[in-house]
């Protein structure tokens, strides 16, 4: 089961969103992506090799969406780095 860590939504300007989009791709280079809607924050540590997935659809209403996700096993990567012997 999953839990919600942070959400928003909420119409903006295409600059607006490729400034957040600039920003956080610059938070995964550097590996932290600090993120923070109202009283709700958190602060993400992506590993070295996450998964990237594009997804573009076209709802039944016409609209057209476009998911980016991220995603990373912060448990794996501190096995990964384990040496032995």
């Amino acid at each position: 089961m999953s839990k919600k860590l942070l959400k928003m939504e909420k119409r903006m300007s295409r600059e607006e969103i490729s400034e957040k989009l600039s920003r956080i791709a610059e938070g995964v280079e550097n590996g932290e992506v600090k993120l923070s809607s109202g009283n709700d924050s958190v602060n993400l540590h992506p590993g070295e090799n996450p998964e990237f997935e594009l997804e573009v659809e076209e709802e039944n209403d016409g609209d057209i969406s476009l998911e980016i996700e991220i995603e990373w096993n912060p448990e794996k990567e501190k096995r990964e780095d384990i040496e032995i012997g």
